[in-house]
């Protein structure tokens, strides 16, 4: 099953997922890339933000307000970097990693000796395997307060520079719809300039209010950005983002490779007939394997998640690896 997404793990992190029908999402800045969710935060991402920004503004638009535009963005590149990363200290990223499979590759994504070496190379491994749209549907969340969403990691220099022209567009059309809405300008909003026209202060307001909302989209952009070495591993992640207030009660700790690391867990539906994102399980190359695959069985049929049988076409499917590798 190549279209399937493979979430690689132990024998304890399997029962752990299966038993509490959940996934751990951990904290980004406690992977195992130490550039995570730093490389997209440079001064030339903003530059390509800003400079779409400018170049999607309205023909129409006056004089005035272009001169203001213009003097923000081609002198606050370092400010609005430093703007954004402010902007995280009332926010947290956590991810859950996934891996997919090549169009030039021949073998079973879900049978990979680098990421058996990566996530189990000194015990008994597994591979889930999940129905992408099933996932989906089941970690979605939008809303004021958090948000979580399935997404592909980026990897190429192009795409990653074409993230920030997007951010940038966006942000142009929203300031433009501030201005045909006519949105008012607060009282309480104050400029550098104590004599600022009108033009002056809305063209202002409406720049930083359109950043704002820019700021959001940069975080989930950092979140999917991989440093291209990782490449190979076609990386997809649950990426889940929400304030700090709203997370506070529901995070957790262990301890990692890095120090005790804070995580969350994510429910999954594994035990809904029909909604299920689970479809196969892969018990990974070693001595224990035919006893694994036994295990993996009597687990499932513990917690009433159907075991697929020749010809039914439903339930989950129970393989064993097929690469000689002793990692247990």
């Amino acid at each position: 099953m190549r279209d399937l997404l493979y979430h690689y793990t132990t024998e304890t992190g399997l029962t752990g997922i299966v038993g509490s029908d959940r996934i751990r999402a951990t904290h980004i800045r406690f992977l195992n890339d130490w550039t995570e969710f730093r490389e997209a935060f440079t001064e030339s991402y903003v530059r390509r933000l800003l400079d779409s920004f400018r170049a999607s503004l309205p023909a129409d638009l006056p004089a005035e307000a272009r001169l203001v535009i213009d003097g923000m963005i081609s002198r606050r590149a370092a400010e609005i970097l430093e703007i954004i990363l402010a902007s995280e200290s009332a926010n947290e990223t956590f991810v859950c990693s996934f891996t997919s499979a090549s169009p030039q590759e021949t073998g079973d994504p879900g049978d990979r000796l680098s990421q058996w070496r990566g996530y189990a190379s000194a015990t008994q491994g597994f591979s889930l395997g999940f129905d992408k749209s099933l996932l989906t549907e089941a970690v979605e969340i939008n809303n004021r307060k958090a948000r979580a969403a399935l997404e592909q990691c980026v990897y190429e220099d192009a795409e990653k520079n074409s993230f920030f022209e997007e951010i940038g567009r966006e942000a142009a059309s929203r300031f433009s719809e501030l201005r045909q809405r006519g949105v008012q300008v607060p009282d309480s909003f104050e400029t550098a300039r104590p004599d600022a026209s009108e033009e002056y202060k809305s063209a202002t307001y409406y720049f930083l209010e359109s950043l704002s909302r820019a700021t959001a989209k940069v975080f989930t952009a950092a979140a999917r950005i991989k440093n291209v070495g990782f490449r190979e591993e076609r990386e997809w992640r649950i990426i889940f983002q929400a304030a700090k207030d709203v997370l506070a009660p529901v995070v957790k700790y262990r301890d990692g490779q890095f120090g005790r690391t804070p995580y969350i867990e994510i429910p999954l539906g594994l035990t809904t007939p029909g909604t299920s994102p689970l479809r196969r399980i892969v018990v990974g190359p070693g001595a224990r394997k035919d006893d694994a695959k036994r295990m993996v069985e009597s687990l499932l049929a513990s917690l009433g998640i159907p075991v697929s049988t020749p010809g039914t076409g439903t339930g989950v499917e129970i393989v064993g690896s097929l690469i000689p590798y002793r990692s247990a």
